[in-house]
This record gives C-alpha cells, structure tokens and sequence, in this order.
C-alpha cells in the first residue's frame, strides 16, 4: 500500500556516496596531515610559509610560532596556520637558481647588441 519506489532514492544515495568518497574523504586526510606537520614541528626545522617566505623555527608557542626569516635572520611571530610545510631551504633555493640559469639565452662572443632605433618626437602639435 505505501511501497516507497527505491529507483527515486537511488540517486540520492549515489550522489552522498559520491559527495563522500570524493570531497569529504580527501579534505579530511589533508587535515590530518597537515595536524600531524603542524605538531611534529621543533625548533631548527625550516619551513615555508603561505605568503612564501622562508624560514627557520626558533620557538614554538601552543598557537603562535616565532621564526626567523631568512636571509637576515630577522624574527616574526605567526600563527601556526600560517605554515604551509617544512621544507629544506637549501634544495629550494638550490632548485629555483638552477632553473633561472637554465633560461637565459647563449650569446656568442660575436654578437653585438646594439641600441634600438627610434624616432624623434615632435612636440609641438
């Protein structure tokens, strides 16, 4: 008499069975990671922050960690949400320098780079 018609609330499951698995699963494991770095840090690690400067642990607060960016060593206190990983600093920098070189041009010895022409202005218009 009241038979519910399953094939309308099967779409309904599968799409929370999808909301899931897909969305809610992920976001939770990245939380979890990012709690487990986030507590597993100590003084002397390197890290990087979300506005992306360097830098190195120097005392850690129960929500605020102090830092020292690099390279002049000066100190900043931020939050601990503000630390995006712990990373070594000498491979990065390593890597970016490394990269740039790779990017410019060869010249050979012959070549001259000589001024661009240009034409005169006349300003009385």
């Amino acid at each position: 008499m009241f038979g519910i018609d399953f094939t309308l609330i099967l779409p309904l499951i599968l799409v929370l069975v999808f909301f899931y698995f897909f969305v809610l699963r992920p976001q939770q494991k990245q939380q979890k990671e990012v709690k487990e770095m986030r507590s597993s840090m100590k003084p002397g690690d390197e890290i990087v922050t979300i506005g992306g400067f360097y830098g190195i642990i120097y005392a850690i607060g129960e929500e605020n960690v102090t830092i020292e960016l690099l390279p002049d060593y000066n100190k900043a206190l931020i939050t601990k949400s503000a630390i995006a990983r712990v990373v070594n600093v000498g491979d990065a920098v390593a890597e970016t320098v490394e990269d740039d070189f790779e990017e410019l041009p060869d010249l050979d010895q012959e070549e001259v780079i000589v001024d661009a022409e240009f034409e005169e202005i006349d300003e009385k218009k």
